[in-house]
């Protein structure tokens, strides 16, 4: 994970967005869009509201759009226009030169005014497919909550879903998803992040101290000297690396259901003990470090020496805790994010798809 060469922000200001930008009364949003911006503004940037159209429209300074978003000046009429929208940014940034895209919307598609309004509706997902197939870039979602105010600037909910939509290289949207994830963890309306077309590589790992056996060295996963006769039972402890993929994997049911083990030569082997040791700000950044401590153990090694083959599935698809922002029957529920499921399924359509973590091997023997 690294932080890119430029952020490109594009905040979108339809007629479903007025809640959150009401004149000179404050919400959630604005408290946490703004400090996000702020923190990551040593970072050269710049804003872009989106038109009407979906079309990027005027760009603003940091300051001018923190005035504007105060004071009511992006209080619009207009619908929402998501697959133009994602064109515009598309076109519009550049990942060669170390630039990453970041919508901020409700993401609610509504296509008012267009002909075949509901024809467009049940295409919305392969249009998204496209749209994201064709840029060739890794995408991320975050979802979160905020305060919704009605004209007179009274609190309807305090649970209105908007979104961060992050484009671009994996590496580069993968530190973007771990630092505003953690802003909004960090003041309790993180509603959570998923994410499509990412290349993770090579699972990071470690060990720590084993039982009924040694590691021959610290570099290569080669454990000697288990002993039988000592006890029937020999514990690996494998130190996994989390703080790359989505922030569901650290969740416990999560990763015992994705974490895969088995012998090659038949040993008994099972999973012990799972410890969970998360930090999203480290040294006083964020920068988030989550580790899974896992005991392997190995039972009845039937020959000198066996293998271990483990792996670690990701919960790509799992959407549960968007659930309770999708079902909306209109677009001015404001509980709800209108045609959300129908993006999720885009943005994993047409083959966009994470690639699968590649499986690792653990040797023991019962020579020294």
């Amino acid at each position: 994970m690294q932080p890119p060469q430029k952020i490109k922000y594009y905040v979108e200001v339809s007629g479903s967005m007025n809640g959150f930008f009401r004149a000179n009364r404050p919400t959630d949003f604005k408290a946490d869009v703004w400090q996000i911006m702020s923190y990551f503004s040593e970072l050269q940037s710049e804003i872009t509201i989106l038109k009407n159209d979906g079309n990027t429209g005027e760009k603003e300074s940091l300051n001018s759009f923190k005035m504007k978003m105060n004071t009511g000046a992006f209080v619009s009429g207009a619908s929402t226009q998501v697959p133009s929208m994602l064109k515009s940014i598309m076109n519009d940034f550049d990942t060669q030169k170390g630039e990453i895209a970041i919508l901020i919307s409700d993401m609610k598609y509504d296509p008012v005014g267009a002909e075949a309004p509901d024809v467009l509706m049940t295409q919305y997902s392969s249009d998204i497919s496209d749209i994201i197939g064709k840029g060739n870039r890794d995408v991320c979602l975050i979802g979160a909550i905020s305060s919704y105010l009605d004209k007179k600037g009274v609190e309807i909910t305090n649970k209105s879903p908007y979104y961060f939509l992050i484009i671009g290289k994996d590496e580069n949207v993968a530190y973007f998803r771990n630092s505003i994830s953690t802003l909004l963890f960090n003041n309790g309306r993180l509603i959570d992040n998923i994410e499509s077309g990412f290349d993770y590589g090579s699972i990071n790992f470690t060990f720590g101290m084993p039982d009924n056996c040694w590691q021959m060295d610290n570099v290569n996963p080669t454990f000697v000297g288990y002993d039988p006769s000592d006890s029937d039972t020999c514990t690996i402890n494998l130190k996994i690396s989390l703080e790359n993929y989505r922030w569901a994997i650290a969740d416990s049911l999560f990763f015992t259901n994705g974490f895969k083990v088995k012998s090659l030569y038949g040993s008994g082997v099972k999973l012990g003990n799972v410890k969970y040791e998360i930090e999203n700000i480290t040294g006083k950044q964020l920068i988030r470090k989550a580790t899974a401590i896992v005991d392997l153990k190995v039972f009845g090694m039937p020959m000198d020496a066996d293998v271990l083959e483990w792996t670690l599935e990701l919960p790509d698809l799992d959407v549960s805790k968007f659930s309770p922002y999708m079902g909306a029957m209109s677009p001015n529920d404001v509980d709800k994010t209108f045609s959300l499921e129908n993006f999720l399924k885009g943005i994993f359509y047409g083959g966009v798809v994470n690639k699968t973590l590649k499986p690792n091997y653990i040797l023991i023997s019962k020579n020294s």
